[in-house]
């Protein structure tokens, strides 16, 4: 009886805890509009069910460095994501995007889109988990 008992009291324990996300590395470029690229580097990104952030660390096509932290949300598919601290010192930046399905079994080849900030600047952002 005990043992059914304890057994019991472990899968609701189980079941009913938060699941623990991990951080994943998405490789990441900025490019402007017309498609030359920006920067490129790395995203660390921690998914909690609709929740994402993390922090960024980019190159400059000059050689800068770039870092700024991420939060956001996943809804229906699409990622909105607030850019914040940008050592650029852009302001206001939100990337909206979404994963981009190009192969035959319509698995995604990563993510895709808009990158807009304050004062009209605009970038283009892809992204690829490693």
């Amino acid at each position: 009886m005990h043992k059914l008992a304890l057994a019991a009291a472990a899968a609701i324990a189980a079941f009913s805890a938060p699941a623990i996300a991990a951080t994943q590395n998405w490789n990441v470029t900025e490019e402007n509009t017309s498609g030359v690229k920006h920067g490129q580097g790395t995203w660390a990104v921690t998914i909690d069910g609709e929740k994402l952030n993390g922090s960024a660390s980019l190159q400059l096509d000059n050689g800068n460095p770039l870092t700024y932290s991420l939060e956001g949300t996943i809804k229906d598919g699409v990622y909105t994501v607030k850019l914040d601290k940008r050592s650029d010192d852009k302001k206001g930046c939100v990337w909206t995007g979404h994963a981009r399905t190009a192969t035959a079994a319509g698995k995604s080849t990563g993510y895709f889109g808009d990158l807009v900030c304050d004062g009209g600047a605009k970038l283009i952002l892809r992204a690829i988990g490693m």
